[in-house]
């Protein structure tokens, strides 16, 4: 007899990949969803402004074209929702909200960073979808500086337990997408969360079952550390001559070897 589905609650934020997300978990015939916290994205900070810079606008213009050839309009799910603003994952009517849903697991994923009271009401039932390679990469946007700096085999998804110690918790699975040599940098991307997806799912009810490899995770003072400040104009021009210059077909051609210089949790 097949084991009764686990169920999960998602914490995460409202936009196309965020929904593509929920509804893969949803999809799961291993996963009961009961509701889901949509956070809105986070607002400008004082004295930042709109990126106005042409290689950064096209930039994300070609991402977010990327997201609706890969992630598509979400489907409708007929799942209690909550939406919130930015950060507002952490208050008390939040905490209260999740708590109602009676959820076994709760499944983080692009929201901002959960405190209490959530991580200690799902304390050890808590899961994280990372969109990068532990701890080769943290910080922000772990999986577009790899592509950066000429390392395509650093990209790739962690998922861990949440802990207060942000990016902390043990790690129960990691992947690298399937990439192909004629893949943009977007398309990279895009395949890092499909294969993130995945593992998410197999995670879950691997970890529910007991059945889950923890790995505690590797230093955090190793690897390099981005911020948001970091990423500018410049940044953008060297990525697009990293795949001008062949980094992909170069990176597939010695795949093994580059891959085993950056081990990944199994």
């Amino acid at each position: 007899m097949a084991a009764p589905a686990l169920s999960i609650a998602v914490v995460t934020a409202d936009q196309r990949r965020h929904a593509w997300f929920v509804g893969e978990l949803a999809g799961d015939p291993r996963l009961r969803l009961e509701g889901v916290v949509r956070e809105a994205k986070r607002p400008r900070r004082r004295g930042e402004t709109e990126a106005r810079d042409r290689l950064i606008v096209e930039h994300l213009a070609a991402r977010d074209e990327a997201e609706e050839r890969y992630f598509g309009a979400a489907a409708g799910l007929d799942v209690p929702m909550l939406d919130v603003a930015w950060g507002e994952s952490n208050d008390q009517t939040t905490a209260d909200w999740v708590t109602a849903l009676e959820a076994d697991r709760l499944v983080l994923f692009g929201s901002s960073i959960i405190r209490e009271p959530l991580l200690q009401l799902f304390a050890g039932r808590t899961v994280n979808l990372h969109l990068g390679l532990s701890p080769y990469y943290r910080g922000t946007a772990s999986n577009f500086w790899p592509l950066v700096n000429g390392e395509p085999e650093c990209v790739g998804s962690t998922i861990h337990l949440a802990t207060p110690a942000v990016d902390g918790g043990p790690i129960l699975r990691q992947t690298r997408p399937e990439v192909l040599a004629e893949d943009g940098s977007h398309d990279v991307g895009c395949k890092a969360l499909v294969a993130g997806a995945a593992a998410m799912r197999d995670a879950l009810v691997a970890h529910a079952a007991g059945e889950a490899r923890m790995s505690p995770q590797p230093d955090q003072g190793g690897g390099r550390l981005y911020r948001s400040s970091d990423f500018h104009p410049g940044a953008v021009e060297q990525l697009h001559r990293r795949f001008a210059d062949g980094m992909m077909p170069e990176y597939l051609a010695h795949k093994a070897e580059r891959d085993r210089a950056f081990p990944i949790v199994a």
